[in-house]
C-alpha cells in the first residue's frame, strides 16, 4: 500500500510533462503574428499587443515562466514578454496566460500584459 500512492504520484507527474510541453509550444506559436491564430480559443481576450511596440526594438517575445494546472483542462501560465532594441538593450514586462484544453489541443484564452495581478 505504501507504494501505491509514490506510483500513483509518479503517473500523474509524467502525464503533466507533455502537457506542460505542449502549453510552451501554443505560447512559443503565438510569437509568430502569421501561426497566431492557431493558437487562440473561439472569443480569446488577448491584451492589445500595439502598446508594446515602438520605434527600434523587436516584436515582442512571450517565454512561459511557470505553468500551473488549475483543472487538467485549464492552465495558469506565468511569463516574461520581452523585447530588444539598441537603446533599451532588453526590456521584460511579466505576462499572465490562461490555456483550455479544447479538442486535446491546448489554446489561448487570456492574456495580461504586466499590471496587477501578474507577479
Amino acid at each position: 500500500m505504501c507504494c501505491v500512492f509514490p506510483l500513483l504520484a509518479a503517473c500523474a507527474w509524467a502525464g503533466a510533462v507533455p502537457d506542460s510541453e505542449a502549453i510552451r509550444q501554443a505560447i512559443a506559436t503565438f510569437n509568430d503574428p502569421h501561426k497566431r491564430a492557431t493558437v487562440l480559443a473561439p472569443g480569446a481576450n488577448i491584451a492589445p499587443l500595439g502598446r508594446m511596440g515602438g520605434p527600434g526594438v523587436s516584436r515582442v517575445y512571450f517565454e512561459a515562466t511557470a505553468i500551473r494546472f488549475v483543472t487538467p483542462d485549464v492552465a495558469s501560465v506565468k511569463a516574461s514578454a520581452s523585447q530588444y532594441g539598441s537603446v533599451i538593450l532588453k526590456r521584460s514586462t511579466p505576462v499572465v496566460f490562461v490555456l483550455k484544453r479544447e479538442g486535446g489541443v491546448w489554446r489561448i484564452s487570456v492574456m495580461r500584459i504586466g499590471g496587477r495581478g501578474t507577479r
